[in-house]
């Protein structure tokens, strides 16, 4: 895994407009052997009436000067709501400022006065002011923003308030077709509209010959969140595994095999046996003898150099690391495409001759290096035994994306740690022209998505008692048997154990501990630590996956006990917002692509997480104050029911959680 370098607090930016996205990858980390990309966390405050504000990390825009602003959605029913309200308001900002070249902003509203909030009056104010407009005041200007709404079946109606605030009221009848319709034609049509259309995701990223453990958890569930959540956007995502499979560890993993095994080819994947146990023991052996180390650096230079017998071994040792990470990987139903650093060694040469043509690698103390401004250590890209290091396959690995495989948006899922070799590494590739300019909003870029450290309850690195790290297919394990336990516990108690097949219990107990162990590390906003507690992420009560399991389970159990035919009704039915309660229910259902679109946006699955906690609350107020079967509204009520299950089901699936139906 790469080496945790200096920790440093990823930077903050402002994105101007929610149509506009930053992609993050976040990545590896830099140990003494081998690297790894992984890391902990980070999240955006939500946005009130009158205020709007985005976060997220260091961002660079790449080359090939595509344009970044997509093409305008249809006037209603592509897109999120607020992009939908957005193309009204520009159809708006045209008739009332032709002159001024003006982007609407429109923002949620949490206050009473409206649901959506258009605030360009006072921007706009200071454009026109003293060049002879008539409008007096920003008010004035409010004021011919809302009269200028194209009239639709969207808007019920808007009002000015304050310095020209325009607050807007969606048609209850609206709301309620957008859900009926979705109910119809499913929730894909309810996909955000991105400006990119291919994404890499590099992400997970252990290192060869080391096994997975806690400390790639985070890298490889927020990585796989932002995947779903891209695919789910129609947004193509090349999901990379970049694992560390070719540096100076495998020189002393070969030569200790050679040495304790020289008929190991006969003997196979028998000859290494437990591989954590193998790569300590040549570690150590490696740390101790000097001229075993001489061996095994000689080992590197064979094995890059191609000697059949050296290409062999290696291919051994990945190929049973491989194995093992394929069946983590099968636990935490993620897909990834590995392609590692030795898949982009052929192409360093070539990319390094480019930088130095352009005069950008220098001689410095024996290594060759590029010099970064800001940075007082450059970043090496040829050590002084003429190697390549991490910097010169992300160099080869970044030319091969941005030119090979076309991609838009590269983004790396990596612990903070990395921050400053990522910084140095984008500023190299802008001084070399493949990325532009941040501040120029044009694509393709390059995001680092940073996440903290995982915890334990003594608030120092989580590990098992014996100081090791903890291996990550134990600690599922772990969560999947005391979600069982406490299963069992509760249908004993309550007697309805024998409702329950063996294989339900199985089914039941796996999703809903994988969910809480997911669920507890994406809740948290990524760029903190968070400390991992199996109580807490198990509880049934509060902000977790086992209570928003519950919650889901409850609105099945209602729909059953109907005794109505639910597909029959999407199709008959109509739902009705007649009741305070039901519209507050509609109008978040209705929400859920711009949260899916914040989300992307700003490289954060907290967000999701917030929405569908907040969904199970808003559901449970609806429910309590409005009685569903056997009241004269049922009809309309089971189909509120079905989308917000319908809806929850899709959060889960993004966030890589199964939904149970019964608990």
């Amino acid at each position: 895994m790469r080496a945790l370098a200096a920790a440093a607090a990823t930077a903050v930016v402002a994105a101007p407009t929610p149509a506009r996205l930053l992609l993050v990858s976040a990545r590896r980390a830099a140990p003494r052997f081998g690297h790894c990309r992984a890391s902990p966390f980070a999240r955006s405050p939500r946005s009130a009436c009158y205020a709007s504000t985005t976060m997220g990390d260091e961002t660079s825009t790449s080359a090939s000067g595509s344009a970044q602003e997509p093409a305008a959605p249809a006037l209603q029913g592509a897109g999120s709501v607020k992009q939908q309200i957005s193309n009204l308001v520009a159809l708006s900002l045209r008739a009332t400022v032709p002159e001024v070249d003006v982007e609407p902003i429109v923002e949620v509203c949490t206050g009473k006065f409206g649901d959506y909030q258009c605030n360009n009056a006072m921007g706009l104010w200071s454009k026109v002011k003293g060049s002879g407009t008539s409008f007096k005041n920003p008010n004035a200007i409010g004021q011919a923003i809302a009269k200028n709404l194209p009239a639709c079946d969207v808007i019920e109606s808007a009002s000015v308030a304050g310095p020209g605030f325009v607050n807007i009221v969606l048609s209850k009848s609206w709301v309620a077709k957008r859900i009926q319709d979705m109910l119809v034609n499913g929730i894909t049509t309810w996909a955000s509209i991105l400006p990119v259309k291919r994404v890499v995701l590099d992400f997970s990223s252990p290192n060869i010959a080391k096994e997975m453990h806690v400390g790639h958890l985070r890298s490889t569930i927020i990585g796989d969140t932002l995947a779903r959540m891209f695919e789910f956007s129609n947004v193509e995502v090349l999901r990379r595994n970049h694992v560390g499979d070719w540096g100076t560890q495998f020189g002393m993993l070969i030569e200790f095999l050679f040495e304790k095994f020289p008929n190991w080819e006969e003997l196979g994947s028998q000859a290494i046996g437990d591989l954590q146990v193998f790569y300590k023991a040549s570690k150590q052996r490696f740390d101790e003898d000097a001229e075993f180390k001489d061996r095994a650096q000689q080992a590197v230079v064979r094995l890059q150099g191609g000697e059949e017998k050296y290409r062999a071994a290696w291919k051994k040792i990945c190929e049973i690391s491989r194995n093992e990470f394929d069946q983590v990987y099968k636990l935490l139903d993620v897909q990834l495409e590995e392609k590692g650093e030795s898949f982009y060694n052929p192409y360093i040469p070539q990319v390094l001759e480019k930088l130095s043509s352009q005069g950008l690698i220098e001689e410095s103390e024996g290594a060759r290096v590029i010099f970064i401004q800001g940075h007082q250590i450059p970043l090496i890209v040829v050590k002084r035994d003429g190697g390549f290091n991490y910097a010169s396959t992300d160099l080869a690995a970044l030319w091969y994306r941005l030119n090979v495989e076309k991609a838009e948006w590269i983004i790396y899922v990596t612990d903070v740690g990395q921050q400053q070799h990522f910084d140095m590494f984008f500023k190299a590739a802008r001084m070399a022209g493949w990325l532009p300019d941040p501040k120029e909003k044009k694509f393709p870029k390059t995001s680092h998505v940073g996440f903290g450290l995982v915890l334990g309850a003594d608030g120092k690195r989580f590990r098992t008692r014996s100081t090791e790290v903890v291996r990550l297919g134990d600690l599922l394990d772990e969560a999947k048997s005391r979600s069982k336990s406490e299963l069992l516990q509760r249908l004993t108690e309550n007697g309805k154990i024998v409702d329950w097949t063996d294989e339900e219990l199985e089914q039941t107990s796996k999703a809903v501990g994988y969910g809480a162990v997911k669920y507890a590390d994406l809740k948290n906003n990524r760029l903190t630590n968070y400390t991992f507690s199996f109580d807490q992420m198990l509880s049934d009560k509060g902000n977790t996956a086992v209570y928003l399991q519950y919650a889901h389970a409850r609105i099945c159990s209602i729909i059953r006990k109907s005794n109505m035919d639910v597909e029959e009704l999407k199709v008959s039915g109509n739902i009705s917002l007649a009741h305070p309660d039901e519209r507050v229910l509609g109008l978040y259902l209705i929400r859920y692509a711009e949260i899916v679109e914040e989300a992307c946006t700003n490289l954060l699955p907290s967000v999701l997480c917030e929405y569908l906690y907040n969904l199970s609350e808003m559901f449970t107020r609806f429910y309590t104050n409005c009685q569903v079967v056997g009241s004269p509204e049922e009809p309309s009520r089971l189909l509120l029911c079905e989308a917000t299950a319908v809806v929850m089901r899709q959060c889960f699936q993004l966030l890589g959680i199964t939904p149970v139906y019964k608990l």
